[in-house]
């Protein structure tokens, strides 16, 4: 019989389910190790000159006359004031940009460490 006082594995047991203790494993997306949004932007030919954290550019998502992609120099977050490409950091981007998922661009970006 199951009780109200048993733990989540012993009820596990109990009924004949495994019991896995690699629950709580590290995610191999490390965020830390993308590039910053300067080096990123730049490989894509943009400098960032940035006016309170964001800066502004010709959108690389569109044909573009005049600078309407703001990137925010800081968390890498872009927002095109014309087509509405928008992210919330290089990795987005870099997934727009190029059509990878989200492995293959954290794979490229070199922000995924398989064990």
């Amino acid at each position: 019989m199951i009780t109200a006082g048993q733990s989540a594995s012993t009820l596990m047991v109990t009924l004949g389910l495994k019991v896995t203790t690699d629950q709580h494993k590290q995610s191999p997306f490390k965020h830390s190790n993308l590039p910053s949004p300067e080096t990123f932007w730049a490989s894509h030919g943009i400098q960032l000159k940035a006016k309170k954290g964001w800066a502004m550019a010709k959108c690389t998502f569109h044909d573009d006359t005049h600078a309407s992609l703001g990137i925010n120099t800081e968390s890498g977050g872009f927002f095109c004031h014309a087509c509405g490409a928008k992210g919330g950091d290089v990795l987005a981007a870099h997934q727009l940009i190029t059509g990878c998922d989200f492995v293959t661009s954290a794979k490229v970006l070199g922000a995924w460490e398989e064990n």
